[in-house]
């Protein structure tokens, strides 16, 4: 008991305490403001370090005076599924205005929960391979 009596006070914990993870309206909230940045001109990256993509996707050619489409996008799980929305030039900075507004009053709630159950069987799914995986490399 010496050893721990005499450094007892330069004991190291190596346990890291885990974040919770982030609801997807929280997520979706935290995008729109990284979507807001990105259009003015900010780089933007993920948590790996790589450059975030817009969700303003522009056709190759104007149509019928839309310049793009809009997709927006909760980790990898499309919001509004295979629907995107045409926009004009200078839309943009609305659309996310009318998304965040459309988000706080849960106007999106229906979306969130379908994002909810797909992420949760991809994390589902995303475990039984890796307790597959333990169990046959034992």
């Amino acid at each position: 008991m010496g050893f721990l009596n005499k450094f007892a006070d330069r004991k190291v914990s190596k346990t890291k305490k885990k974040k919770a993870a982030l609801t997807v309206k929280e997520t979706l909230e935290r995008d729109i403001e990284k979507q807001r940045k990105l259009l003015a001109g900010t780089n933007v990256t993920s948590a790996k370090g790589k450059t975030i993509r817009s969700w303003f996707k522009k056709f190759d050619k104007e149509t019928n005076g839309f310049e793009g489409e809009f997709v927006p996008f909760v980790g990898i799980s499309a919001l509004f599924g295979d629907d995107s929305f045409s926009y004009k030039k200078g839309e943009e900075a609305s659309i996310l205005d009318e998304l965040a507004s459309d988000l706080n009053s849960g106007g999106l709630n229906d979306q969130i929960a379908v994002v909810e159950k797909k992420l949760a069987e991809a994390n589902q799914k995303a475990k039984a391979k890796r307790e597959l995986k333990k169990k046959t490399s034992k």
